[in-house]
């Protein structure tokens, strides 16, 4: 059994008057650690979350046109990117694919390099 030091203040017993002589108490293993005001732990009832909403109207309540609405409607919402952003992306990626193409050549070249020397590539000719 464990033994907790508590003080007269903490257990309501002996003087009270500022002093503090310990108090040896078993450890009541029963008792919350974290809620030791004695509060009530019960959790409060759960709502329904979005896991418990009924779906949109199925593929069987929505015929084809119902869809070809739907979709135009959302990409009416779409925020399209100007001419200038287009062209910036573009030419980014562009950019990292020379980029990356010409760093996976240059280690290619390298660990060849390594192999060759150290005999367990044949040298190239």
């Amino acid at each position: 059994m464990a033994y907790v030091k508590t003080t007269p203040r903490e257990t309501g017993s002996g003087p009270d008057n500022g002093e503090s002589s310990e108090i040896v108490k078993p450890l009541d293993r029963t008792k919350s650690v974290v809620n030791q005001g004695g509060a009530s732990t019960a959790r409060p009832p759960r709502t329904p979350g979005m896991a418990n909403r009924p779906l949109a109207p199925t593929s069987s309540d929505a015929g084809p046109k119902d869809f070809v609405n739907d979709t135009l409607a959302e990409l009416k919402r779409v925020t399209w990117p100007t001419r200038e952003e287009r062209a910036s992306g573009t030419l980014v990626t562009i950019l990292l694919l020379v980029f990356f193409a010409c760093y996976i050549t240059g280690l290619d070249k390298l660990v060849q390099t390594v192999f060759q020397l150290v005999h367990i590539l044949p040298q190239a000719k």
